[in-house]
Order: C-alpha cells, then structure tokens, then sequence
C-alpha cells in the first residue's frame, strides 16, 4: 500500500514540476544559495482494513515544504503554493484521492524563508 501511493505521489510531482529543483526524500541533495526549491514528503495517519478480503484504506497527507530565497516578500512563494496546491487539489486516480491544499508558515530558516503546503489523502489498495 505505503509503496503504490508513494510512487503515484512522486511521479505526479516528477512529471509535472520543472518550476525549481526537488529535494526528494531520502536523496542527497545541497541547495544552491538564491535559488528557490522544494521537498517532498509523504506522511501516513491512519489505515484500516476496508473489506473482509483484507484491502486496505490509508489516510495521510503530503507535506511540500517551499523554500526561497530570505528577505524575497512573500509573492514568490505564494505563487510556488499556489501551483503546487493546483498539481494536486481533488487529483483523484480512483485509489489515490487529494483533498485540499492548506499551508502553514514556518518563516526564517538561514538564508531561506519556508512555507508548507499539506495536503490530505485518502489511499484505497484495489484488489
């Protein structure tokens, strides 16, 4: 379940996000100082056995966090949570459902400001 849902979550992000460089989960990498970027992780909540076959429903969120450039405003990184809120609002595959997008403001970081964008999911295995 944990792989499928995880693999559909980075392909969508890998096949249609050319706007800054990914720091992919568990993949080195080093940002360049004034150049924006972005990481990727995937955070589960609950699952549960959802028929007597044993499929199973797993509900979690994805935690895109936004970096750029410190002492920048705040337009650059609203528009950066706006495309990536719309890469994934209501996405539905028919086992991988997107709720909506929300963020949270986590400010100076070094030479960095961050804003988090979390999205909910729910994942249904199809058997």
């Amino acid at each position: 379940m944990f792989k499928e849902a995880i693999d559909l979550i980075e392909a969508r992000l890998f096949d249609n996000w050319v706007t800054t460089p990914i720091d992919w989960d568990n993949v080195e990498y080093t940002p360049i100082i004034g150049t924006s970027f972005i990481r990727l992780q995937v955070e589960w909540t609950d699952s549960n056995a959802v028929s007597i076959g044993g499929r199973a429903r797993g509900d979690g969120y994805i935690d895109i966090s936004i970096f750029v450039p410190a002492n920048t405003g705040s337009s650059q990184i609203a528009d950066l949570a706006d495309s990536l809120s719309t890469l994934y609002n209501r996405w539905d595959t028919g086992q991988l459902r997107f709720k909506i997008a929300r963020t949270i403001r986590v400010g100076m970081q070094h030479n960095w400001y961050q804003l988090k964008v979390i999205i909910p999911f729910t994942y249904e295995e199809c058997n």
